[in-house]
């Protein structure tokens, strides 16, 4: 029986060093091997005569994330760790990294966004991929701190908005922005901010209709790259639908519903306030009402997309922009469920925007690891996965020889992995060296 020892054994103790996140180094390598270290010890924050400097408080935040905490009180736990001390030295209290947090301003939380920028600029060389497709989304997180404002749907909390490599999975940027801001909010700039970030790379933007606006569409035209937007229906798009030759719909087989007869056509069409901006080809699709309204007579609900995609089939622009949802989402689902954002761990905006772009890091250098130094089976795996796989494993930490030697058990199912992403991110500092 898997019970019959359960009131038999005893409790004791031992004198070993012994760590129950032996896998966590693993990811704090690869941080060092992104030059993270460097680089957030760059950062303007006020110089202290003692206590952590910006790089070992962040990524402490970093690992207490990637090894599961949801609070800061949780690094308590890697504080009582004694494998994890003996590996890494003495980690910051809890309290110390809430001051740490609220040391950011808001020209601090933009330079540490421009780490995490670069960060997975570097990652996606290393991978050495020549064109990225970014997915533009935002989510809300629910919050009842004291400076949160409510949404247009009555929730309290905040509104981030995050740019994804969808090839990846992985955060490219991100704004933190209180819960009433617009989810247009923004957008052009920081879509301006992570093209520019990638020079030399094919570019490709899919968003919802909160990027149905001049300026992302201008800083797509800007930086060369090609796009799929949700068209917001306001009344010169209806007006630009509604003019479509009845002739020139026809039945759409590859709708989301299935059992809803679907029609396609296709229009062009322009900004009105942006007369430096072409028309665009638009995509859209239309079915019946459940339930036709009494005031309007249009019998037809409608979707469009707007797309700079002149060659494609219209199937397949509709298809790739579908997709976008198994990307961005995915990746905000990871974010609050995975790295610590479903709970904040300050009062104050800055200090939880601060701690927001470290979730994004945390995250960075969780996908860099998967691509870069695990075998390519676990590049669809989760953070929860891998934190049950290989960061929260059990090892002893011994000196001897004047080695630090890290015992892991001998029929641990994934002992060839760990040794060999170990040997992997040795090597990596060379590679990902900035040129």
């Amino acid at each position: 029986m898997i019970t019959r020892n359960l009131e038999e054994y005893k409790l004791s103790t031992t004198k070993q060093a012994i760590t129950s996140f032996a896998g966590l180094p693993l990811l704090l390598g690869m941080a060092r091997s992104l030059g993270l270290e460097r680089e957030l010890n760059a950062l303007p924050l006020k110089k202290r005569e003692r206590g952590y400097s910006p790089a070992e408080s962040t990524l402490t935040l970093m690992g207490l994330l990637q090894a599961g905490g949801v609070a800061l009180d949780d690094v308590s736990l890697l504080r009582g760790d004694e494998g994890m001390l003996a590996l890494l030295g003495e980690l910051p209290a809890a309290n110390t990294l809430g001051e740490y947090l609220r040391r950011f301003s808001r020209t601090t939380v933009c330079r540490l966004g421009q780490v995490q920028l670069r960060a997975a600029a570097k990652v996606i060389r290393a991978c050495k991929m020549k064109a990225v497709t970014l997915d533009v989304d935002a989510f809300f997180l629910e919050s009842q701190k004291s400076d949160v404002e409510m949404n247009y749907e009555g929730l309290w909390g905040y509104n981030p908005v995050a740019v994804t490599c969808a090839e990846l999975k992985m955060p490219m940027a991100g704004l933190f922005r209180p819960g009433a801001t617009s989810p247009m909010a923004n957008l052009a700039g920081l879509l301006r901010r992570v093209m520019a970030g990638l020079p030399g790379i094919g570019l490709r933007l899919r968003s919802d209709s909160a990027g149905y606006q001049a300026g992302v569409v201008r800083v797509c035209k800007e930086s060369g790259a090609d796009f799929t937007i949700t068209v917001r229906k306001d009344e010169a798009v209806l007006a630009a639908v509604r003019a479509i030759p009845r002739k020139a719909w026809k039945n759409y087989g590859g709708g989301a519903w299935e059992s809803r007869p679907t029609e396609i056509a296709e229009t062009v069409h322009a900004f009105g306030e942006a007369e430096d901006l072409p028309a665009y080809r638009m995509i859209v699709l239309r079915w019946l009402k459940e339930q036709p309204e009494l005031l309007d007579k249009d019998p037809y609900e409608y979707h469009a997309v707007m797309t700079s995609y002149a060659n494609w089939a219209a199937g397949l622009v509709l298809q790739f922009h579908r997709t976008r949802q198994d990307g961005s989402e995915n990746v905000n689902k990871e974010l609050s469920g995975g790295f610590g954002l479903s709970k904040l761990p300050c009062r104050e905006m800055m200090a939880n925007a601060a701690y927001f772009q470290v979730a994004l890091l945390a995250d960075t250098v969780f996908v860099a690891m998967k691509h870069l130094a695990l075998p390519a089976s676990w590049r669809t795996l989760t953070i929860k996965t891998v934190r049950f796989r290989l960061i929260r494993l059990a090892a002893v930490v011994a000196r001897r020889s004047r080695y630090l030697w890290l015992r892991i058990p001998r029929d641990y199912p994934f002992r060839e992995v760990f040794e060999a992403a170990r040997w992997r991110l040795l090597g990596l500092s060379v590679e990902l060296a900035p040129t």
